[in-house]
């Protein structure tokens, strides 16, 4: 069977470098033929104890892959497979220069094959591990996910293979790690998947909050001297220390002395601050300059006392929250500043923090969220970590802004994420694999699924985050039907077993819709029933079951967990939890009833062109003034209309209506005759929730873009004759917040108004009638047009959420004087 990989050869000539020889390609090394093994496995008689397991596990899986025996020998490497560190193998002229002692050369290794065998060494034992699974990776083998169910394993009587590479990873530490933790079922399993695909730190940077830690290490001398403590409201009480003291800055350069002293093997400690505010007021602090430049001055000392003692160690830290700008002292060549992708204060993307920090310090590196129970509760397309684009284009930028770390948040959710996290890990390693995510995507669906894999390319893109379905009956509803439709094109156990993992982890998609919607008497019940089946299914590490047990009861106060059902209470003694494994009747059942009872759509989403024009043209008639609700988040564009140049554009904007601590709003006028796509026009207005008038001048005529960013929540104001217009489609919510009641066209012929709602609200049709009513639980809307109600204005009133228009054009505005519509939409219904 195909998707088996069931071959009489298997033939390796694939190297994803250049060959090290020259042109020439490295020739083939036998490994095993018709079941039997051609070559040993060879280790050096001085081998470490890491190198001579590493030896055995090659042996173990090169004998599965063959069905062979593959015996472990010491010998000197010049035949057979010789695995293990390149100094233990000095015979070997290999051309290449290894560097242990450099710890960012502790990875790299040589793989080649030559006539009498494959030379897998490297720099250090890491490294000769690296390239052990390297090998097996190019002969076929994959660990997509954790967990025997998503091994892949080929079959093959007879193996050759022809490699010529020296391999180093782009970053130096390449963490995707659990921001709960891994529940006890999930340790081993998780440890194993992040050595099989190299996702681990050949340099351990620590970067975590650390004033906390180094209060509590030093509680006596605190307590002694508690003008350490940072001043706050006129009391020594904050733990954001005072840094301006001499004699605090000496308390945690000896603390980090003391951490290298006790375990001479750290490579480094961290020194960032604790997290939220609080930071010390008083007037030898201000001095120092920005909270930035307080964290790193701190940083700086810790970091030349280390460099003293202890050369070649560490110091890390974030740029992160309230220490995120670039600052304006110069940081320590031992400083490791790992910045932020979220948590950002001061208005800066972060390309601007990278290239702000990179004027500042030697080495950066990134503080990625793939994913934050709290924020994508593991639901399909939620987090970065499911977004195969954001990946893809985001891995090897911050390569090229120099990041060396990359470090990500995560969870123990395989179901939405497992394809993005595996991708992470080949582009964290190369980032040149960004090129290739389409034919190692394929490779995944393939090698998981077979003959079934057509319905499953149709399912994973489902769970891709680059276009996010919505969370409703219908994307459940498609999720059922393709595992179903999977089902029925395959005999195979292993492939199978996957389609139970991810019906298991669609079951839960569809209990957490329910409950998100649950109210009163009801939600409780709905609550209890997520739990329980998140606690049961946990050891297909589908979905975080540790963070959902944990935490969501925290965050809503309508549900709670009884005193025996905690999370901390064993199985046998908590009503909630049960390991019984799931039969097959339940499992068809899950599938069978969600099939049943999660109805489709009932129209085609249609396309329009964003070449936005004036909807003046077609003399709608429009009531009353609708409104954009109370305010926006970053970025909302607005679209506009220029008729006569020059022209300008008088707003009133009202910054800092949640946060004040976010920068400026900056709003950009983007005119779309502009050549280059520039903005032409740029203000700022600080969040101090006060309005103020702004205004944006253009030479150009035709269609502008004003685009507000920033500022802590904003909203913009502009006089009733300015024509606006918000887009709210998928691809582009409008990003409402507050109530809000706004215009959109239903062009002529048009049968069904379709599209997703997130809230509750009212849509009245062109005659004032109510044509439906929103409730609160997020799904598809389909409303038949009545004869007479196309060609005219539709009104969205009083509603809260998103309304994201699928079948008419998605842009909307407070009156039909400021709507512009596509072009094509205008010229054609505007005809007599």
């Amino acid at each position: 069977m195909a998707h088996k990989f069931r071959s009489a050869m298997l033939v390796v000539l694939l190297s994803l470098r250049a060959p090290l020889g020259g042109a020439q390609a490295a020739p083939a090394a036998g490994l095993a033929a018709d079941g039997k093994a051609l070559l040993p496995v060879v280790v050096s008689a001085k081998a470490s104890a890491e190198t001579k397991a590493n030896a055995a596990t090659l042996a173990d899986y090169l004998g599965r892959i063959a069905g062979a025996k593959f015996a472990v020998q010491t010998g000197d490497g010049a035949s057979g497979i010789a695995v293990g560190r390149a100094e233990d193998f000095p015979s070997l002229k290999t051309g290449v220069k290894f560097e242990p002692a450099d710890a960012t050369k502790r990875e790299e290794y040589l793989l080649r094959s030559h006539a009498k065998g494959v030379w897998l060494l490297g720099a250090t034992d890491l490294a000769a591990r690296h390239a052990v699974w390297d090998l097996l990776h190019r002969l076929g083998y994959r660990q997509f996910f954790p967990g025997k169910n998503w091994e892949i394993v080929p079959k093959s009587a007879s193996v050759s293979v022809a490699v010529d590479t020296f391999e180093q990873p782009a970053f130096h530490s390449r963490r995707i790690w659990y921001g709960f933790g891994p529940w006890d079922y999930a340790k081993e399993p998780y440890r194993d998947w992040c050595e099989k695909n190299r996702a681990v730190a050949g340099i351990e940077l620590s970067t975590g909050h650390a004033y906390d830690g180094i209060l509590a290490r030093n509680k006596a001398a605190f307590a002694a001297h508690p003008e350490y403590l940072g001043l706050l409201g006129g009391v020594r009480k904050s733990t954001k220390f005072c840094i301006s003291n001499p004699g605090l800055r000496q308390l945690v350069c000896d603390d980090a002395l003391r951490q290298f002293a006790a375990d001479p093997e750290k490579q480094s400690v961290s020194v960032d601050p604790s997290d939220g505010g609080g930071w010390c007021e008083c007037d030898a602090c201000a001095k120092l300059g920005s909270v930035t430049d307080r964290a790193l001055t701190l940083a700086n000392a810790v970091a030349g006392a280390v460099t003293a003692k202890f050369p070649g160690k560490l110091v890390g830290m974030y740029a992160y929250s309230q220490h995120s700008p670039p600052p304006a002292i110069r940081a320590h060549p031992a400083i490791v500043i790992s910045v932020a992708t979220g948590f950002i204060l001061g208005g800066f993307t972060v390309d601007q923090l990278l290239e702000g920090w990179s004027k500042q310090a030697t080495t950066l590196g990134i503080r990625e969220y793939y994913s934050v129970s709290p924020w994508d509760r593991d639901l399909p397309g939620a987090a970065r970590g499911g977004n195969l684009e954001y990946l893809k284009r985001t891995i090897p930028h911050f390569h090229e802004k120099s990041a060396r770390f990359l470090s990500a948040e995560s969870s123990d959710n395989w179901g939405p994420n497992g394809l993005g996290y595996y991708l992470a890990s080949r582009m964290m390693w190369d980032v040149r694999e960004a090129q290739r995510v389409e034919e190692l995507t394929a490779d995944f669906l393939e090698k998981c699924f077979g003959t079934a894999r057509a319905p499953m390319t149709k399912f994973y893109t489902l769970l891709d985050g680059t276009k996010r379905q919505p969370l409703s009956d219908d994307l459940i509803g498609r999720m059922y039907r393709l595992l179903d439709e999977a089902r029925g094109l395959t005999r195979d156990a292993t492939t199978l077993a996957r389609l139970d993992d991810l019906t298991l982890y669609t079951r839960y998609v569809e209990l957490w819709a329910d409950y998100s919607v649950a109210k009163d008497a009801k939600r409780q019940p709905a609550f209890e029933a997520m739990i329980r089946h998140t606690y049961r299914i946990r050891g297909t590490m589908m979905i975080h079951a540790l963070a959902l047990y944990r935490d969501v009861d925290k965050r809503d106060k309508a549900v709670s967990i009884p005193a025996g059902a905690q999370w901390s209470v064993p199985e046998g003694k908590n009503p909630w939890k049960s390991s019984t494994p799931f039969t097959r009747a339940e499992l068809d059942g899950f599938r069978r009833n969600g099939i049943a009872s999660r109805k489709l759509l009932d129209f085609a989403p249609v396309s329009f062109s964003s070449e936005l024009v004036p909807a003046t043209p077609l003399n709608l008639a429009v009531g009353r003034p609708g409104t954009m609700g109370l305010y926006s988040r970053s970025p909302r564009n607005y679209f506009s209309w220029v008729g006569k140049a020059p022209a300008a554009f008088a707003l009133n904007v009202t910054a800092g209506i949640i946060y004040q601590t976010s920068g400026p709003a900056k709003l950009d006028l983007y005119p779309a005759a502009e050549a280059e796509s520039k903005s032409v026009a740029h203000v700022e207005v600080p969040p101090s929730r006060a309005e103020q008038k702004v205004e944006l001048k253009s030479a150009l005529t035709g269609l502008h873009r004003v685009e507000i960013a920033g500022g802590g929540a904003a909203q913009m104001t502009w006089a009733d004759s300015v024509p606006m217009t918000i887009e709210s489609s998928f691809e582009r919510p409008g990003g409402f917040h507050g109530r809000w009641t706004l215009y959109f066209y239903v062009p002529r012929g048009t049968k069904i108004v379709g599209g997703f709602s997130e809230g509750a609200g009212t849509l009245r049709n062109a005659s004032g009638a109510v044509a439906h009513t929103f409730e609160s639980k997020p799904g598809f809307f389909s409303i038949a047009v009545p004869p007479g109600e196309d060609g005219k204005l539709w009104k969205f009133e009083q509603c809260a959420g998103d309304k994201m228009l699928m079948t008419v054009p998605p842009f909307l505005a407070r009156t039909a004087g400021e709507l512009l519509l596509p072009r094509e939409v205008v010229e054609k219904d505007a005809l007599p």
